[in-house]
């Protein structure tokens, strides 16, 4: 599994962005996937997604259960 480790800066991003008021989040969010848009991705196996997608849910179960 290819594991990048997120710099200050990207945490930073990161944490502002989840600062923002809801309101706020889909326009920066829209923003961001369209600027992202020619990056040159590594290829993702099955396997990186589906693990990319546990880590995903189980934050949103973490969220869910302390709110």
């Amino acid at each position: 599994m290819i594991r990048v480790t997120m710099t200050s800066t990207g945490k930073h991003i990161v944490d502002d962005f989840e600062a923002l008021p809801d309101a706020e989040k889909p326009e920066v969010l829209a923003r961001i996937l369209t600027i992202s848009k020619d990056i040159d991705y590594p290829q993702t196996g099955d396997e990186e997604l589906v693990t990319a997608a546990d880590h995903v849910f189980l934050e949103y179960d973490h969220r869910e259960t302390t709110k």
